[in-house]
């Protein structure tokens, strides 16, 4: 048990570290993985009856709950603005539709489509 939450720990400081350097791919991977190995622990503790932690586990569930809380406004300031670049992105598409006129390929030939 012990080795699960060490490597969950590793994990979140390794998380940490790519978040810090922009690698948004490789994050989500180690989230994915991180989360499998929790869901791993907690059927581990269902299984067990009178489950305990040892002391060291409970340290570092306690430093992996520091990271996590230093890395939770990065993530979320990283979310907003990506918001707002897709936002940017779908106002520049707009106005480009608006300021481009409608051309109908006619082959060559001129259609005066008023009368």
């Amino acid at each position: 048990m012990d080795e699960l939450i060490e490597t969950i720990y590793e994990l979140t400081i390794v998380m940490e570290r790519i978040l810090k350097e922009g690698a948004f791919e490789e994050f989500e991977e180690l989230l994915n993985h991180r989360s499998a190995l929790m869901i791993r622990v907690d059927e581990w503790k269902q299984e067990v009856t009178d489950f305990q932690y040892t002391s060291k586990a409970l340290e570092m569930l306690s430093n992996i709950l520091t990271v996590d809380q230093q890395i939770t406004p990065l993530v979320e300031k990283k979310l907003t603005e990506i918001k707002a670049q897709l936002n940017q992105l779908k106002k520049q598409k707009q106005v480009s539709k608006q300021y481009t006129p409608y051309s109908k390929q006619t082959n060559g030939v001129f259609l005066d489509s008023k009368r």
